[in-house]
């Protein structure tokens, strides 16, 4: 019985064009709301969005919080002799901010030490 010849493997097949590759959703999408959510007052964004979402939801409300202790820093930094435990005020945000998105793309549901008690107050 004679052989049949192997077919010859040459280079593997392209991928497909960038273009008809589907967009983008869910998981990648998440990710980058859940970063948005401690971005200062941007937190509104993920906060109309991820309604149904409740980990998404949960990050949303702190972050919003924590946006607004950061205003509330911010004009206590205007005011004259005051201005330092403002600035103190904006460090600790900024650090929270930090926490918050490491724990975010974690998805750990971590109380912050202020944030959390503001959104539980203001009923965010």
């Amino acid at each position: 019985m004679p052989e049949t010849p192997m077919p010859e493997e040459g280079p593997p097949s392209p991928s497909p064009p960038p273009s008809s590759l589907p967009p983008l959703r869910g998981p990648e999408e998440d990710r980058v709301l859940l970063v948005l959510c401690y971005v200062g007052l941007l937190s509104v964004i993920p906060y109309l969005v991820g309604r149904d979402r409740p980990v998404l939801r949960w990050h949303a409300r702190q972050g919003l919080a924590l946006g607004i202790i950061g205003v509330g820093c911010v004009a206590l930094a205007l005011i004259p002799y005051l201005g330092f435990i403002g600035q103190l005020g904006l460090a600790g945000v900024l650090v929270l901010s930090v926490i918050g998105i490491v724990k975010a793309l974690d998805q750990a549901e971590w109380r912050m030490p202020v944030a959390a008690d503001v959104a539980d107050r203001l009923q965010l």
